[in-house]
This record gives C-alpha cells, structure tokens and sequence, in this order.
C-alpha cells in the first residue's frame, strides 16, 4: 500500500509543480505546459472612453456597426469571477502544438516561438486533445479549453487598472511607445517577426506575452459589452465573429492595451494569430 501511494505521488509530482510556498500554480513536464492560477475576484473590465478615444473616432467615420454589425465596445464595467482558474504562462509554442496535434502550421518557425496561422477551431481542438490526454490529473470540475474574454482580460491585468499590465499607460497609441516596450513585441520593436515566448516583462501575476506578439483567441463570440455588473460572463449565444486578444507583432501601440478587443471569424487564420491554453470550470465555460 505505502508502495502504491508513493507511486502516485512520484507521478503527479512529475506531472504537475508548484511554484512557492502558498502557489497552486501547475506544470505538466512532457509538454512544459506551465499554468498560473488566478484566484476568484471582481475587477474593471473595458477603459475609459479617453483611453481608446482615437480608435473610437476612427471606427465611427468608419460606420463600423454599420458595416460589421456590431458596435465598437470597451465601456467600463465591474466583472466577478467566481471560480479561480488557470491561465498558460506563455502563448502556446509551436513545440507544444507540434506535440499535440502532429504539425506546425507556423509561418515563422521556431520551437519556442508562439505558434501562429491557427484557426478559432485549431485551438479549441488542441484543448481537447489535452482533455483527452490529461484530464485525469486536472482539478475536479475542470477542463482544458480556451479562456473567456473576461478571464483574459483578468489574467492580463494582474489587478492593474491601467491600459497596460506594467501599471503605465501609453504615451503614444500609433507610434514608439517607451511604456509597451518592455511588455510587448509590437510593430515598433518586432522586427517583422513573432519572437520567442518569456522574453519580456512578466505581469504581477507571472504571466508573459499578454500584449502583442500574436493575438490570443478567446472562448466568447463578439458582442456589444453589458451596460450593468456582470458575473462569470462568456459573451453572446451566438454571433459572426470570435474574440481575440493583445494585439500583435504587426499592430501599433493601441491595439496592444489590456481592453482593446480584436475579433475574426473563427474559420480564419494568419502568421499574427495564435492562443493561449486556460483550465477552465467545466460548468463556466460552456458554449
């Protein structure tokens, strides 16, 4: 009996490691898959109308609900999450994915480099291929899948109500922006090129990449933001296009900031796109 019960322990301490004395953070070795737990909570989701003004003015010569059917969304509303859940530390590798799923449809090749060119489906499947995998090592009641905008957006503020996670806020929106510079690989500092995860600044929660490099997709259809208080929410029923989040190696300073909400129909793919795996409740998650 004792022999069988450190067995066990010998392989769930290989499959999973915590990170401090108090963290319940989790690592599964043969896919280096580290994920951050962040704790149940109520935060600001969205900005001030000052923060995205010069985006906002843009869309509305643009006729953007006109032509897109929806309106342009960050109003400021205060989200409860009451579950906690994890979130990857890095954006999903093109190592990772390799593993998973057999292939790497990546542009800019690299082992370490976030994997890109993947669709809204790609990621979702993935996810399950982990749930098939490992789902017998996972926390009771939850799941591998991808998080909900509103997990994202927690996930990347870390607790900071600024437009970025580094608690500062931009300086310029279209140009060189010294506050991104140390978060984010953006069309200012990227080169032309995604770059390897881990490489910048962390957020307070030890989270990297959560701006640019490759725009995250998200579990929630796109949709005009609640005007009231929500709790655990995922977004429309039903709509056109999916979210994604934090801006890319191609975008300028203002589509990088923690609120700013992309959005492409699910079936589309380019070398800009990529995700971020979470462990979700079961019950929260559910489309």
């Amino acid at each position: 009996m004792k022999k069988a019960y450190l067995t066990i322990f010998f392989i769930l301490t290989i499959l999973f490691a915590s990170y401090g004395e108090e963290s319940n953070n989790l690592y599964i070795k043969d896919i280096n898959l580290e994920m951050i737990e962040c704790p149940a909570g109520s935060f600001n989701m969205g900005s001030k109308i000052e923060e995205h003004i010069e985006e906002k003015k843009f869309l509305d010569e643009f006729d953007h609900k006109k032509d897109c059917g929806f309106d342009y969304s960050e109003n400021l509303h205060l989200v409860t999450l009451t579950k906690p859940f994890y979130i990857g530390k890095y954006e999903v590798t093109q190592k990772q994915y390799l593993a998973i799923m057999g292939n790497n449809p990546s542009k800019f090749i690299g082992d370490n480099n976030p994997v890109e060119r993947v669709t809204y489906d790609d990621a979702k499947s993935f996810c399950e291929k982990l749930n098939q995998k490992y789902s017998n090592i996972l926390p009771k009641g939850y799941k591998f899948d991808l998080p909900t905008e509103a997990q994202w957006e927690y996930a990347c503020r870390a607790g900071t109500n600024t437009a970025l996670n580094n608690s500062k806020d931009l300086t310029r929106k279209y140009k060189f922006c010294p506050n991104l510079e140390e978060v984010a690989w953006y069309f200012e500092n990227s080169r032309g090129t995604v770059h390897e995860v881990g490489q910048l600044k962390q957020n307070a929660w030890g989270i990297y990449d959560m701006h640019g490099n490759v725009s995250e997709w998200c579990n929630d259809w796109y949709g005009t933001y609640p005007e009231n208080n929500t709790t655990d929410p995922k977004g429309p029923n039903f709509g056109t296009y999916k979210v994604l989040r934090g801006g890319t190696w191609a975008g300028n300073s203002g589509a990088c900031r923690s609120a700013f909400r992309g959005h492409k129909k699910p079936m589309s793919s380019n070398r800009m796109t990529g995700f971020r795996v979470a462990i979700v409740p079961v019950m929260d998650n559910q489309e």
